[in-house]
């Protein structure tokens, strides 16, 4: 019996996997293995599954080895208004592209179905794909591999969202059940090479061509790909991380978090008219540059754990009411009121934002845009500001302008919020002390002096 052992791989424990040739030792003979309806696996990765346009047909019989070269094609990589498109072409003239969908979209999500494409066209042969992805190559030399070895643990630390997931169990699974050879070859990538350049081509006409390839619909039947991690060999941080990431249920999908979670989604869509996912946005509280305490505030509104307001059950009025008889909130107090003219205040915390900011208008420069919801940006500044200004004469390159100043932005900004929350509970808790904006001005103008510090 002769073998194959795919990939090869530096630290291959616990994950490498053996196939014969010319079907995997994890399936059963093609004679034997059918569906409930009684059809031959062949159909179930054919393209009349992804809703695609037809199965190959006319390709001879008698050509051993088959040459495919594919691509993957993204505008707007890593953003939300990112689209797609993947295609692929073979020596013998045969090919086809789509437009891709069905989940969040990266130029390596748009490579990945590219391959996944071309295992379910070529299903059973003898396969060469050529690829000028470093990404894809890592992936079917290993990476792909020890991410099943692991449980799929380290998927989201490599950048990919969650829900691009099944799509990767797939090609797993279609690399498995493939039933012929398959070898990866690097191609240059915009260079000499005809075919991979007519790949290129066709995966960017495949992402305006609007024959969606749903990636969301794709189905991994039951038992190809291990789902839960490989135990043995690991050690016992990486265990204990398993066991509190599958018995612990994440704060931001529990319900006290539910109203939270929508405010600053619609917010955030009203501001800069752009749709974000706060799964990925809210836990960037810990790492914005702001004071540590304003940071367990802000976590603890996001729950519904303030202390204030309805949630305030002692005995002192002021951290329940506030003077101007509108239910005490951190964003009520925050926002100012009749009996809290913070005007002055903010124009000391503009003042000093001028002096740090880039000579530009942007609603993230301008905290007084953010209203009503007066912190929510400071969590996805970043975002909001990459590739928002057009490069000019004034400023060639934008995005490292915003990119300098953003953690001194964040913490003035936080240092503005903290200091006027803490003036407020001090009213609140000493009969002595009485907060007037005005008598205030000069000590924030001192507070926000001072150098930013990692917060």
């Amino acid at each position: 019996m002769s073998a194959n052992i795919w990939p090869k791989m530096d630290s291959p424990l616990g994950c490498i996997r053996i196939f014969t040739m010319p079907m995997s030792l994890l399936a059963r003979s093609m004679d034997t293995l059918h569906t409930s309806r009684g059809q031959s696996r062949t159909n179930v990765v054919r393209y009349e599954n992804y809703l695609q346009t037809r199965p190959l047909a006319g390709v001879p019989a008698c050509l051993n080895t088959m040459h495919i070269w594919m691509d993957g094609s993204a505008k707007d990589n890593g953003l939300e208004s990112c689209t797609a498109g993947a295609g692929w072409i073979s020596s013998q003239e045969l090919y086809d592209s789509v437009s891709l969908g069905g989940i969040p979209l990266t130029n390596n999500v748009a490579e990945v179905a590219a391959v996944t494409l071309c295992l379910a066209a070529w299903w059973g042969y003898n396969i060469v794909i050529h690829t000028d992805s470093a990404y894809v190559l890592k992936l079917v030399k290993g990476n792909l591999l020890t991410m099943e070895r692991d449980g799929w643990g380290d998927f989201l630390r490599t950048g990919q969202s969650a829900s691009s997931l099944p799509l990767f169990k797939h090609l797993l699974f279609l690399l498995r059940s493939h039933g012929g050879r398959i070898e990866f070859v690097k191609a240059k990538a915009h260079g000499t090479d005809i075919w991979n350049n007519r790949a290129d081509s066709l995966a960017n006409e495949g992402r305006v061509s609007g024959r969606l390839y749903d990636l969301w619909s794709l189905v991994t039947p039951d038992g190809w790909v291990d789902h839960q991690p490989v135990l043995a060999h690991q050690p016992l941080s990486y265990l204990t991380k398993l066991i509190v990431r599958n018995t612990v249920q994440p704060p931001l999908t529990r319900w006290k978090a539910g109203p939270f979670c929508d405010r600053w989604v619609v917010s955030m869509a009203r501001i800069f008219e752009v749709y974000l996912d706060v799964d990925v946005y809210a836990p960037s509280v810990c790492k914005i540059n702001i004071l540590l305490g304003f940071k367990e505030t802000l976590w603890r509104e996001m729950h519904q754990a303030q202390a204030i307001g309805h949630q305030y059950h002692g005995e002192r009025e002021l951290m329940r009411t506030c003077l101007c008889g509108h239910e005490l909130s951190l964003d009520h107090i925050l926002l100012g009121c009749i009996r809290y003219n913070l005007s002055g205040l903010d124009q000391v915390m503009h003042d000093r934002l001028r002096e740090i900011s880039p000579k530009v208008w942007h609603k993230s420069l301008h905290p007084d845009s953010w209203k009503p919801s007066p912190w929510y940006p400071l969590l996805a500044l970043k975002r909001v500001e990459q590739n928002s200004i057009k490069p000019s004469k004034a400023m060639p390159k934008p995005n490292e302008a915003f990119s300098k100043s953003r953690s001194a932005r964040e913490w003035v900004i936080g240092l503005y919020f903290w200091a006027i929350w803490k003036w407020r509970m001090a009213e609140a808790n000493e009969p002595s002390f009485r907060f007037l904006p005005a008598r205030q001005e000069n000590n924030l103008r001192e507070i926000l002096a001072k150098e930013p510090q990692d917060g």
